[in-house]
Order: structure tokens, then C-alpha cells, then sequence
């Protein structure tokens, strides 16, 4: 989990745990011990059921990505305030009536000097937010020849890991078999470095996700003509007829979520715009195989689509469990899960206000 390969070792953790990683390593975790087996492993690689979310740090509050309405001027944070304002509101009412996005182009003193903070994560608080960084640590490892018993020439590294302690969050889907295995006190190793005793993560909380009230918060956003929704993941589409990818879905039919869910609803969303920065999803390992699965083109968490919501059914109930959940993509020759998590800005803690 690094921003960065040096010449001596892993550099920059990243502020947040990939989705990719963190599946895999509570599946890891169940396989060990010995509450799924083989071919439970082969089952879950060819009709993935088990999902998560990027994990982000948990203070006293959850934190989130930061998207293109949240800014800070350079001019006036002279003191390097991890303090930033949040424009969200006024943006996402203009769209829904039709108007086009305005970006803010200077701060309320008039200095033409901001900085937007997307994607990186934030607690948001009302109108402003506040940067989260995540503490870490340095530590320089020496190769020891077996033979010499001294160190090896060349054989320098240096790790900069998340430090204990750290607390993160993140949305994980489970089926019904295995809800009540993924308790307090699982443990699992993430990220690189497992074997000189980085990574190693502990399950402290877990909470059942109240469905209904996210339905009636979505039920609220669906009246206006375009809908704003904010990822909270990275945004990816596959096409595995034409074996391309797109870095943001142009479209989310909601049936296969009903299918999936038990829910009658024959809708879809339809995105027209997108606004973002775009990197490169790294896929993760494929067990099977035992290889690398291809990298991709994709939009970074914290990014800002604009929608239309048609169709008939619980259109409402869908697009709740999508802002958990998100879709699975495949194309290929793999899937990914954990993309395409998505929900309307509205009444959202991201929105403001």
C-alpha cells in the first residue's frame, strides 16, 4: 500500500486502504482459518459475492475523499491550517435545477490562489473540513548473509508504514453464511512487509447498515431532473464483448442490483457528466492464476457525476445499496469489485452545509 517505489525501499503509504487489498485480505483471513474452504476460493474468483470499500481513516469522525468543491485558499492559510471550506451545497442545488457547475475561482476575500484537496481524505464538518493525515512511521532494514552473520552490501531498505494504532473505516458486503465470522477480534495482514510485522489489522467494530434510512435520504434526491452523485471509490467500467475499459461506467443498469438483492426495479442511471482526476486501478493478484491482473484507467475516489435516474420499481432502494456496494465489473478475462461506489450528494455528510 505505497504511492512509491525508491531505490531503497517502499516510500508513502497510501492515506487509505485500496478495496482490492482489504478483500482480499479478510478472505485470506477466513481461508487460514478455516471457515471457508478451496473451493469456496474458487467459487468467490468466478461469481464474486464478497465486496468492500476503500478503507478510510476514523478519527472521531469518519473521513472521506475529498471532491472538486472542496478548496483552500494558499493566500490566506499562511499558518498551514489543515482547515479547507466546503462549496458542495451551493453546486450541487444549481445542477439539479438545471444549471451548469461553476468552480469557485477565488476564496470569499477574493485571492485567486486556492487549492483543491481532491481526492485526498477529509472529515467533514458542516461547511468546512478538516485534512486527515495518516501518521506513519520510518524503519531501515539490513539484509544478514547467513553465512558472514553480517550485513549484506546492496541489502539496505527503508519501509514508510501506517503507524499502529491507526483506525479505519469501510463498507464490506457479506453473504448471509458468513456475516456473523467477520466479527471484533478478526484478524488480517494488509499490504507489504507482513513478515517484519507491518500491516497486521484487527477488527474492532461492526455495525449492520440501516437500509432504510439511506432509502428515504435517496427517495429525497430523485425530484429534480439531474441527480449529483459523489464515488467514494474509484469509478471503472469494463466491457468483456469488446475486452475495453472506460475510466467511469456511462451508464448503471439498477436490474442487476435488483436481481441480486430481491428488489423489483426496472431502472437505470445514465451519467452525463463526470468531473475528476483519473489514475490507474491496480487490479490485484488472481489466486487462480497466480498472476498480476491487468491495471486500468480509472476516476479516483472523490469524484463528481451527473446523472439521470428513468425506470420504474424501488429505484430508490437500488441506488441506497449502490452507494454501499457499488457494481462488479468484468471484463478481460477478471472481475473487479469495490468500484462504483456511488451515491447522491445530497444529504450526504460531503455535501455540506
Amino acid at each position: 500500500m505505497t504511492k512509491s517505489l525508491g531505490e531503497r525501499g517502499y516510500y508513502s503509504p497510501l492515506d487509505y486502504i485500496p478495496s482490492s487489498t482489504l478483500r482480499g485480505a479478510i478472505i485470506t483471513s477466513l481461508y487460514r482459518r478455516g471457515i471457508v474452504d478451496r473451493r469456496y476460493l474458487d467459487v468467490e474468483a468466478r461469481q464474486p459475492i464478497i465486496t468492500a470499500s476503500p478503507a478510510y481513516p476514523l478519527e472521531d469522525v469518519k473521513s472521506y475523499p475529498s471532491h472538486l468543491f472542496i478548496y483552500k485558499c494558499k493566500a490566506c492559510n499562511t499558518d498551514k491550517k489543515k482547515i479547507a471550506y466546503n462549496n458542495a451545497m451551493e453546486v450541487s442545488r444549481s445542477v439539479e435545477k438545471g444549471e451548469g457547475i461553476k468552480f469557485k475561482q477565488a476564496c470569499d476575500k477574493g485571492h485567486p490562489a486556492l487549492k483543491l484537496l481532491h481526492p485526498k481524505p477529509v472529515k467533514p464538518q458542516g461547511s468546512i473540513v478538516e485534512e486527515v493525515d495518516a501518521v506513519s512511521h520510518e524503519s531501515i532494514c539490513v539484509g544478514i548473509s547467513r553465512h558472514r552473520a553480517a550485513s549484506q552490501k546492496g541489502m539496505l531498505y527503508e519501509y514508510e508504514a501506517i503507524a499502529q494504532g491507526t483506525v479505519f473505516w469501510a463498507y464490506l458486503k457479506l453473504p448471509e453464511n458468513l456475516s456473523d465470522e467477520v466479527k471484533p477480534g478478526l484478524e488480517f495482514s494488509i499490504g507489504r512487509g507482513v513478515t517484519r510485522g507491518f500491516g497486521r489489522a484487527r477488527i474492532t467494530r461492526v455495525e449492520r447498515i440501516n437500509l432504510e434510512r439511506e432509502e428515504e435520504r435517496v427517495r429525497e434526491c430523485l425530484s429534480g431532473r439531474r441527480v449529483v452523485f459523489y464515488a467514494i471509490s474509484s469509478l471503472a467500467s469494463l466491457s468483456p464483448s469488446k475486452n475495453t475499459s472506460l475510466p467511469y461506467p456511462r451508464e448503471i443498469d439498477l436490474k442487476s442490483l435488483g436481481r441480486e438483492f430481491a428488489i423489483e426495479v426496472d431502472g437505470k442511471v445514465t451519467f452525463t457528466e463526470a468531473y475528476g482526476k483519473l489514475g490507474t486501478l491496480h487490479c490485484g493478484w488472481d489466486i487462480q492464476s497466480n498472476s498480476e491482473r491487468p491495471s486500468v484507467k480509472s476516476a479516483l475516489p472523490g469524484c463528481i457525476l451527473i446523472g439521470r435516474v428513468t425506470g420504474g420499481g424501488d429505484i430508490a432502494r437500488a441506488l441506497a445499496i449502490l452507494g454501499f456496494a457499488g457494481t462488479i465489473e468484468h471484463g478481460q478475462g477478471f472481475f473487479i469489485t469495490g468500484v462504483n461506489i456511488m451515491t447522491p450528494l445530497r444529504g450526504h455528510p460531503m455535501e455540506g452545509g
